[in-house]
């Protein structure tokens, strides 16, 4: 099954007023053939965090972000079958930004040579 990959732009773009709120400039890339495995990214940036969202057409799903407090990385795979599996991923999201709360199955790292 191929995943709808247009639908990352259009989701991302309908939480607009929760960037807002957090400050967050996001940046669309294109939607790249990457040799065969087609992929698209949404870039996020703030004065406290630094993030991207990569979908391929596969369904496999990446939340990859740096907190720049203390260049704390969480990063979370993600298996998306559906519109549903997006949304859930952009929650996860949302409640690391504000709750501080770590996506069950995520991993979390210090940047190195970053204190922990």
């Amino acid at each position: 099954m191929a995943f709808p990959l247009e639908v990352l732009s259009i989701a991302v773009a309908g939480r607009a007023e929760t960037w807002a709120h957090l400050e967050m400039r996001w940046h669309t890339r294109p939607i790249q053939p990457n040799y065969g495995k087609p992929v698209v990214s949404v870039e996020f940036e703030s004065s406290a965090w630094l993030a991207e969202v990569m979908i391929w057409g596969t369904g496999e799903g990446e939340l990859a972000t740096v907190r720049l407090a203390d260049d704390r990385i969480v990063n979370k795979h993600y298996e998306l079958a559906s519109h549903s599996d997006l949304e859930e991923l952009l929650d996860e999201f949302v409640g690391l930004l504000v709750h501080d709360t770590i996506p069950a199955a995520a991993v979390v790292a210090q940047s190195p040579g970053t204190p922990a």
